[in-house]
């Protein structure tokens, strides 16, 4: 039996001013699912992450997470549904430690943060020995793992990762892949955009391809992949 989707867009058109970059996408994460969005630049990938986040207006369909219409909601109400959104760029505070970026992500957490912090130390032990360093002296990879880090610290539902491996060397990118499994693991659905989308579609559950704002394939990661229009459209043959 399908288990019933933890987050579903429903004929999302949306987008900055008056010019709609999303025409109508449709998209499913189900519980414990790792679902990546990949295409050409400027098909929306990125513009779909932040209207679920409720960073853009949308103009038509739904946003529906967990039994709720948060179509339009405010980030900080979403955040406290249960959505936490890690975006590309600037996202640690590098004059802040390692520690401090993690005890910054709990800020709606009550009650001893003993277990979360060991929690995300397990899940990145790379940052247990650099939890006294600044985020800002960190590695590309390792600031990526804090930002990672700190929103798993709200212990959400759900986990919005835009562009995780930009910039990343390849030992870096594969070790962001494999936390995020061991993320999806320990029972938090995830929802990324990924550029280097051979690799994604590699280790994903599920793939949507979207070009200009709209759903072209869907599928499994391993059909998307053997699919040879994705493959010579998308995927650079």
């Amino acid at each position: 039996m399908t288990p019933e989707p933890l987050l579903r867009l429903q004929a999302l058109r949306g987008g900055y001013g008056d010019a709609d970059i999303l025409h109508g996408v449709d998209l499913t994460v189900a519980p414990r699912e790792i679902v990546v969005i990949v295409g050409p630049n400027g098909a929306g990938k990125s513009t779909a992450m932040k209207a679920i986040f409720g960073l853009l207006k949308i103009r038509g369909g739904r946003v529906l997470f967990d039994g709720d219409d948060i179509t339009g909601w405010a980030p900080n109400r979403i955040v406290q549904r249960g959505i936490c959104y890690v975006p590309q760029v600037d996202n640690v505070f590098r004059e802040m430690t390692v520690h401090e970026n993690l005890e910054m992500g709990a800020f709606l957490r009550r009650g001893d943060l003993g277990a979360a912090y060991e929690h995300v130390y397990e899940l990145f032990p790379d940052l247990r020995a650099k939890r006294r360093a600044l985020a800002g002296d960190l590695s590309g990879g390792q600031r990526q793992m804090v930002a990672m880090g700190r929103a798993l610290m709200l212990q959400p539902k759900l986990l919005l990762l835009d562009e995780p491996t930009a910039g990343l060397s390849p030992k870096y990118m594969e070790q962001i892949f494999q936390i995020t499994r061991d993320v999806r693991d320990s029972g938090v659905a995830i929802l990324l955009v990924e550029q280097h989308a051979k690799q994604a579609l590699a280790f994903c559950d599920r793939g949507y391809v979207l070009a200009t704002g709209a759903n072209r394939h869907e599928g499994s990661g391993a059909a998307l992949l053997a699919d040879r229009e994705v493959a010579e459209m998308f995927l650079g043959g």
